[in-house]
């Protein structure tokens, strides 16, 4: 195991009823006057809205409100929320929703001190943040993690490019997690969010390092909360234990990529090839998370015979293969995943998910742009990119 530092700043409120401990939670972290963030219309429909507001009357706080922000961010609307900060003299952001609009809100937080020029020399790497503007969440879906890390992806340019942003200065100050405002949210976005959540848990537990075995154990255990949940949440959409444990595991998975500590960080390429699948035409980032995982999980075995262990004991340990033969094993795994994905309605291929077939190597020279072979097990180029397309189509 290498050696590591680890620190989470972020108070957690979890359960039901949590809402209450906002505003004390603003007050505590000097907040006066709050920008309020959230995307459609959602949380009003389901009642979220109004609790929000009313804990902000109960603070005493004014607030402005940016709506609108869409899955996959969009830079217009982290400069639109800038604006916002800047003329209105906003000292705090309130993030209510899932992984987008607390992305959004991280880049708004880096970006409205910034006043050397636009947000975009903050998320192209040409700039970095001096300081930031507090923010806190609360959350409405288990997927990104984004309540528990400091880091955000915005969307930006004609071509749909995903720009990575990561400061210590965005851990959120204070998240509340309520299961109960995640029991409303349509089937396919629970299990678009529990595909989010499974691979975010398989990009660390396939990055090997000796030694890590406190990390490994903790990891299989949360794949299996996430694959045993899922489809319970969605028999059962009422069933706040399973909501729960969904959310939690979400935080989990990539609190301080905690279960990443001591290892090597080799990039995630699952995520990375997904993030041009959304390019392209906005796909759920879960959905093609789904579609490509089994597809890069057959490419690395055939790649190098030495990962086929890893496969084996993840087919193992967190799916239930009892095969002895590793090849065989992790080959049952692969297929054991699959199904799951299917018993959780996610697309066959990315041919059923709208994905032109002559787009295919256009998205993997596209991946490339600007990145050296990425990833662990097998480092990823634009050939073993489009094979992996393919092989998903």
């Amino acid at each position: 195991m290498n050696n590591f530092t680890f620190h989470i700043p972020t108070q957690v409120h979890f359960g039901v009823g949590q809402i209450a401990a906002l505003p004390e939670a603003l007050k505590a972290h000097g907040a006066t006057r709050v920008l309020l963030a959230y995307g459609g219309g959602s949380i009003k429909k389901y009642g979220v809205y109004d609790e929000v507001v009313r804990e902000l009357n109960n603070a005493g706080l004014p607030f402005a409100e940016l709506t609108g922000i869409q899955p996959n961010p969009r830079v217009e609307s982290v400069r639109e929320g800038i604006t916002m900060i800047r003329d209105q003299n906003l000292d705090f952001i309130l993030a209510v929703g899932g992984g987008s609009v607390i992305d959004c809100c991280k880049a708004i937080a880096a970006g409205a001190p910034y006043l050397d020029g636009d947000v975009m020399d903050l998320l192209t790497g040409k700039a970095m943040a001096q300081t930031t503007v507090p923010l806190g969440t609360v959350l409405t879906l288990a997927a990104t993690g984004s309540e528990l890390n400091n880091g955000a992806v915005i969307t930006a340019g004609e071509d749909h490019k995903k720009l990575v942003l990561f400061h210590p200065g965005l851990f959120p100050r204070f998240s509340i997690l309520d299961p109960a405002y995640t029991a409303t949210l349509p089937p396919k976005q629970t299990a678009a969010g529990a595909a989010d959540i499974l691979c975010h848990l398989m990009e660390q537990y396939f990055n090997p390092a000796p030694g890590t075995q406190v990390q490994d154990r903790m990891n299989e255990g949360l794949m299996r909360v996430v694959l045993d949940n899922a489809e319970t949440a969605l028999a059962e959409p009422d069933n706040l234990e399973a909501r729960a444990n969904l959310l939690w595991a979400s935080s989990m998975a990539l609190a301080g990529l905690q279960l990443m500590l001591g290892k090597p960080m080799a990039g995630f390429p699952i995520h990375f090839l997904g993030h041009e699948l959304s390019s392209l035409n906005d796909m759920t980032h879960g959905v093609s998370l789904a579609l490509l995982t089994p597809a890069w999980m057959r490419l690395v075995m055939r790649e190098n015979p030495e990962n086929i262990a890893p496969l084996a004991a993840f087919a193992r340990n967190v799916m239930d293969v009892t095969e002895s033969d590793d090849m065989t094993a992790a080959q049952q795994g692969i297929k054991r995943l699959e199904d799951w994905y299917k018993r959780i309605n996610m697309p066959a291929n990315l041919r059923e998910a709208g994905v032109p077939e002559d787009k295919l190597r256009y998205l993997a020279d596209k991946v490339m742009e600007g990145r050296q072979p990425f990833g662990p097990l097998t480092p990823i180029d634009a050939n073993r990119a489009e094979v992996i397309f393919r092989e998903a189509f």
